[in-house]
């Protein structure tokens, strides 16, 4: 097959014939990303989504080039509920991979749930662990995560930024509260597209029949700016879509084979 050429910066859209591919190959660019920043900086930071996500992470699971100890994870974005709760994000990760590898607690950054009554403060404070990670190291005005990894509601939202949404606009906050999620539970914080843009890579996963019509959407048509859409990380930044083929089932995007 020959080599697929996108513009730069376009996404990369990688589709499998069968979810058990799509987690083998996703665990290996997991961990290629994971290698060049370790090599490059001693770390890996990385931001994760709930959803079908983590369980898609599984192929990270005794993965022997995966160094734990050099993680440093945070959460793309949280529900605003115990961390027990079966509507967290920090348990289904927990839950599905983190309970299961020798990742240092201490280096999974999850909310405060001393603070679940105000998200003002409570996205100020997952702000500022933010900025301890980041500030002092990078010159950027935004964190630059080596990878984000992202997934899609069928309405073409992903993090917490919904279709319509106010916060599709933000442009100064790292972190913002939600708390009209139209997707229960209602009171959320996200990351702001300045910060999911600026990392180096970002992939999104998507699997399923029931995201054919919003995965056309979002690709074939992204002037009609559904959020998944707006993902669009800086050059030299790249975005991946990383789908099965019942997802991409009616995608016209050309599509790229996998390769590290």
């Amino acid at each position: 097959m020959s080599a697929v050429h996108h513009p730069p910066n376009a996404p990369i859209l990688i589709s499998f014939a069968d979810i058990d591919t799509l987690v083998s190959d996703l665990a290996s660019f997991v961990v290629k990303a994971q290698k060049e920043a370790i090599d490059k900086k001693g770390k890996f930071t990385i931001a994760l989504s709930g959803g079908s996500l983590p369980k898609l992470l599984r192929g990270l699971i005794g993965h022997t080039s995966v160094k734990w100890d050099k993680w440093h994870v945070f959460y793309v974005d949280e529900r605003v509920v115990p961390l027990d709760h079966p509507d967290s994000n920090h348990k289904a990760c927990v839950d599905a991979l983190f309970s299961k590898v020798p990742i240092p607690e201490s280096h999974i950054v999850s909310i405060d749930t001393n603070l679940m009554d105000d998200l003002e403060e409570l996205s100020d404070q997952y702000e500022k662990q933010l900025i301890r990670e980041f500030a002092q190291k990078d010159s950027a005005r935004f964190p630059v995560f080596d990878l984000i990894l992202l997934g899609m509601g069928p309405d073409g939202h992903t993090a917490s930024l919904f279709p319509g949404h106010a916060l599709l606009a933000e442009e100064d906050r790292w972190v913002a509260p939600i708390e009209d999620s139209p997707k229960p539970p209602p009171k959320r914080i996200t990351l702001t597209y300045p910060v999911i843009n600026h990392a180096a890579r970002v992939a999104f996963v998507a699997t399923g029949d029931s995201k054919q019509d919003v995965l056309k959407q979002v690709l074939d048509q992204p002037e009609l700016g559904l959020p998944s859409a707006r993902v669009r990380p800086n050059y030299p930044g790249q975005l991946y879509w990383f789908v099965d083929d019942a997802a991409s089932g009616k995608v016209d995007y050309p599509r790229t084979p996998f390769k590290l």
